[in-house]
């Protein structure tokens, strides 16, 4: 389906069928009732269909927060089986976010995600913005904004190759002037 969300073609559906119910009822002639029956059936399988077939990229924005939930409930485990096991970088990183930061709260922001296929296992690549609150070591508790970039590759299920996070760059460091004018 080109949609990721069925909700616009089921609007254009159920707008086409008032419309050939106007003209049945207008003209009269029941051939106008059953198009409008056929078409609001296609409308309906189309939002049926969506409801309860998940595309990669939908499977992919459900993984993520739940690895943030996991992340703030410091729960290593579910971290650790959603990474692959040939990965051990990436196992340490988030073993050393979750014992170092002591995460109370962290929410994803902005999440984009673009799914390439034509590799030997389909790959996905997330960008994220996320606003992580607690305790840093050596430091009291604070907040701090950070850019993910995270790549996945489905082997069954989603699994996490690679996690690039760094400081979130807002407003792409731009300066500008008392008169507001920015500089680059």
């Amino acid at each position: 389906m080109p949609y990721e969300d069925s909700l616009p073609l089921l609007a254009s559906f159920l707008l086409l069928t008032t419309i050939f119910i106007w003209i049945w009822r207008s003209s009269g002639q029941y051939q106008w009732m059953i198009v409008a029956m056929l078409a609001c059936g296609a409308g309906c399988g189309a939002a049926a269909i969506d409801f309860f077939v998940q595309t990669d990229r939908e499977q992919v924005e459900i993984l993520l927060p739940v690895l943030a939930q996991a992340v703030e409930k410091k729960d290593l485990e579910t971290l650790l089986e959603a990474i692959a096991p040939e990965i051990r970088p990436v196992q340490e990183q988030a073993e050393k976010a979750v014992l170092e930061i002591k995460p109370r709260q962290v929410l994803i922001t902005r999440l984009d995600v673009d799914v390439l296929y034509g590799q030997r296992f389909p790959k996905a690549v997330a960008d994220l913005l996320v606003r992580v609150t607690g305790k840093f070591v050596g430091r009291e508790e604070g907040t701090a904004i950070v850019s993910a970039m995270v790549t996945l590759e489905k082997r069954k299920r989603w699994l996490v190759t690679e996690c690039i996070v760094k400081p979130a760059e807002l407003l792409n460091k731009r300066k500008t002037t008392r008169a507001g004018q920015i500089l680059r």
